[in-house]
């Protein structure tokens, strides 16, 4: 089996809660990995979480920071040696050249392959969003060896790659995987969408939807929840008193993922209105734990949201509107929603994953 250094941080973000629990689950399925990583972590905790399993990780202060390009290039053309590395995963722009730099350097004693995953390009700002794909496409036609992404949609921004890429969704955290049904209480309909107060995720849609709603039902059987933080948040909060909804939309602020977590299942809905998302954790979590996920069309949405039988799509606020006035009156069918992505919550677990990462990358 081939050996993998993996890269496990990002920048400004250090050891990452999401690459410590696919690292985990490679090293769980056999995978020879030797894992890197700058000296911060995004939470407290996971360098305990790979040290009680016995993880092989090597700390390199200043990974994350983009300074002393020669110097880190110099430790990682060390372990590239002394590991017998045959394929470095890389994360971002910064380790892709980094890896490219000793790919070169090493070009006549050892052939390396190098991949890259995909995990945003300021998809929130267009003009951004377009320019972060130019640069990003030119550095991977030129350097990566094969390209992961999470989604279709994520494909369909890097078409001239598609010789290059490989659909490798992400995996859900463990603990989002409970032993036994939780059949969410219909009596109301209670909506959440845990994300940032920022441009680009929509949360004044959720509420003038749910302002719609009570209109034109007359109905009050409906309440919505908006954990997180964000330079928009006071706005959001202004919108809900200025259409006399307030007592029906919560603002319980950042939330850790065990709350997170709990929050979901205290509800029945989960209500994605981002702009773009890259995959969409939003989408899948609840997804898992077995609710009903309305979403607009982006990330994995498309992939695995069908009208009645795992959720909703929708594109405008009026769209938004009559899926919820349908779902009161029939309530029913958010628990055999609900029931239904419980059962496929499998494709998600990072140990099935972890099997299509082995077979993507030829590793055996």
């Amino acid at each position: 089996m081939k050996s993998v250094l993996f890269f496990a941080s990002d920048y400004k973000i250090g050891l990452a809660a999401l690459l410590t629990d696919q690292l985990l689950s490679l090293c769980e399925e056999g995978v020879p990995v030797y894992a890197v990583a700058g000296e911060n972590e995004q939470e407290p905790g996971l360098s305990d979480k790979l040290a009680e399993k016995a993880v092989t990780i090597e700390r390199i202060p200043g990974l994350d920071a983009h300074a002393r390009f020669l110097h880190l290039a110099a430790r990682i053309e060390r372990i590239v040696k002394e590991r017998n590395i045959d394929i470095v995963h890389v994360q971002n722009n910064w380790q892709l050249a980094i890896v490219a730099y000793v790919k070169n350097k090493l070009r006549f004693r050892k052939k390396l392959k190098v991949v890259y995953t995909i995990h945003g390009f300021r998809n929130n700002n267009a003009r951004k969003a377009v320019v972060a794909q130019i640069v990003i496409g030119t550095a991977l036609f030129l350097f990566a060896d094969r390209v992961l992404c999470m989604t279709q949609y994520l494909k369909s921004k890097f078409r001239l790659l598609s010789y290059k890429i490989r659909i490798l969704p992400l995996g859900i955290n463990d603990g989002f995987y409970i032993s036994e049904f939780d059949k969410p209480d219909v009596a109301d309909l209670k909506l959440i969408f845990p994300a940032q107060f920022r441009q680009g995720k929509n949360q004044d849609v959720i509420i003038r939807a749910l302002h719609a709603y009570i209109k034109r039902t007359g109905r009050y059987n409906i309440h919505l929840t908006l954990p997180g933080g964000g330079e928009r948040m006071e706005q959001m909060q202004q919108l809900a008193r200025d259409l006399n909804v307030s007592e029906h939309v919560s603002f319980p602020g950042l939330l850790p993922k065990q709350q997170i977590k709990d929050a979901y299942i205290a509800h029945n809905i989960a209500v994605i209105a981002s702009d773009s998302e890259t995959f969409g954790q939003s989408i899948v979590e609840p997804y898992v734990l077995g609710r009903c996920v309305i979403s607009t069309p982006v990330g994995i949405a498309p992939e695995i949201i069908k009208a009645g039988e795992s959720g909703y799509l929708f594109d405008t606020e009026d769209e938004l509107t009559d899926i919820l006035v349908s779902l009161s009156e029939s309530p029913e069918l958010l628990q055999t929603i609900a029931r239904n992505n419980f059962k496929s919550r499998d494709a998600f677990r990072w140990s099935n994953i972890s099997q299509k990462y082995i077979s993507h990358l030829d590793i055996e």
